[in-house]
């Protein structure tokens, strides 16, 4: 039979309290016990003494006369007796027989007749035995009394343990009932409900601002989801028209030129639709990606070099100023090389379709540096850029600004560079070049060994 949580925690308060209660107890018994029995053995030895000195310097008469004082002196914690080898009380205040058989250390004689417990010693006395000792004081009794409450106060401690534990518990599964009624009624299908956070201090509290931290992203995810489902069936419906148009034509037309420019004109429209589903996929992918763990050591300057070595053709064929900056020594990276490489290619395509018009001095810089412990990557163009309050529609998947909707394209460029920059733990910034558009991706640096 499994044992529920509330049960778990009542008793484990009650033992709690338990063991602390009797660890009190137990010191303050040891203390009193410790002191009262010194103090009586200190005086028991004492008074033993004076009598075995009286013994030795005046004899068994000057004994007896001395037991006979302190009989008679009315000292109610007294306890003297002078014994006879057979056991009979010859003198003191101890009732017979008592039967002594050799010398004695200190001793605590149980309690009788509802008496106080008394210490003792026995030392010899010529043929006799001398038995001298005293009743013990009020706080040897304490200890007595202590004794007994340690049983009364171990069950009542027990008792308060459960009883606190139990309110504990009923806190505890309160508090944890709340936030478990947030993530029903967020499965029930309302995203907007959270959490509350009463103090914002205790780990009840911590723990709902991270549930909300969840649900706050979760809510992204399904809010872009959603974007993403309706941008992809809007972005696609133009494609798969265009499509159908140019099949209807290439049926309708007999063998020649024409038709095999249909025909191409249908290969053109496919290879738009699978870049743009591809991509997507590419995206998705990345971002399912566990972490770090495909990243290897690259040199980022041997990366962008080759980049540019293979757009260099291009770029001269299209009339446009390229250059290839690398700033300093650059330290070796953990990354992805060939979707680093993809991230940039499309920084670098970005750049020549939006930021080079053809129609004046048009220029394209690739710019390698390290910027306060962070590799940048920038690619640089002098077109019309990016207003900021533009920047999210363009990050956005399948964001398209109004001056690049006449343009071929599916708007996933952005989304995929900056899913490659998180996947490396980095971030994309768009930022104004003046004129133009400088888009950065800054990657932290480890400068540990390789491996």
């Amino acid at each position: 039979m499994r044992i529920s949580t509330t049960v778990r925690l009542a008793a484990l308060a009650a033992l709690l309290v338990f063991a602390s209660n009797l660890a009190v107890i137990g010191y303050v018994r040891a203390q009193t016990r410790d002191d009262a029995v010194a103090r009586l053995e200190s005086e028991v030895a004492e008074q033993a003494d004076s009598l075995q000195l009286i013994y030795r310097s005046g004899g068994a008469s000057s004994l007896g006369r001395a037991i006979a004082e302190l009989t008679a002196s009315g000292d109610e914690d007294l306890v003297v007796a002078l014994v006879d080898p057979a056991g009979r009380v010859r003198q003191g205040n101890v009732p017979g027989p008592i039967v002594l058989s050799k010398p004695a250390s200190f001793r605590i004689a149980p309690p009788a007749n509802g008496e106080a417990p008394s210490g003792f010693v026995v030392r010899r006395a010529g043929s006799d035995w001398l038995l001298s000792g005293r009743r013990a004081d009020d706080s040897l009794l304490l200890q007595r009394a202590l004794e007994r409450a340690l049983l009364i106060a171990g069950a009542l401690s027990l008792l308060m343990g459960a009883i606190g534990g139990w309110i504990i518990a009923h806190f505890v599964g309160r508090r944890l009932r709340v936030i478990a009624g947030v993530v029903d009624t967020v499965a029930a299908g309302n995203l907007s409900h959270r959490a509350a956070i009463v103090s914002g201090g205790d780990a009840f509290d911590a723990l709902s601002a991270r549930v909300n931290m969840m649900l706050d992203r979760i809510e992204g995810l399904m809010r872009e989801l959603q974007l993403l489902t309706d941008s992809l069936a809007h972005d696609l419906r133009s494609p798969l028209s265009r499509l159908r148009v140019k099949v209807e034509r290439a049926v309708a037309l007999d063998d020649g030129p024409h038709r095999e420019a249909a025909l191409g004109g249908l290969l053109q429209e496919t290879d738009i639709i699978m870049r743009m589903l591809s991509t997507l996929l590419e995206i998705g992918r990345l971002e399912a990606m566990p972490g770090r763990s495909r990243l290897d050591w690259i040199e980022p300057a041997e990366l962008v070099t080759d980049l540019c070595d293979m757009y260099e053709p291009v770029m001269e064929d299209a009339r446009i100023a390229f250059d290839c900056v690398v700033e300093g020594p650059i330290l070796p990276v953990r990354a992805h090389r060939e979707l680093l490489s993809q991230a940039l290619a499309n920084l670098v395509d970005n750049a020549i379709r939006h930021g080079c018009s053809g129609e004046g001095p048009d220029a394209v810089t690739v710019r390698l540096s390290s910027e306060s412990g962070d590799l940048v990557v920038a690619v640089e163009d002098r077109g019309p850029g990016i207003a900021s309050d533009e920047q999210a529609e363009a990050r956005r998947r399948f964001g398209r600004l109004d001056a690049a909707r006449s343009r071929p394209g599916a708007g996933l460029g952005l989304a995929l560079v900056e899913a490659v920059a998180r996947l490396h733990g980095g971030r994309l910034e768009l930022a104004d070049n003046d004129p133009g558009l400088s888009a950065r991706i800054l990657l932290s640096t480890d400068a540990g060994p390789r491996g």
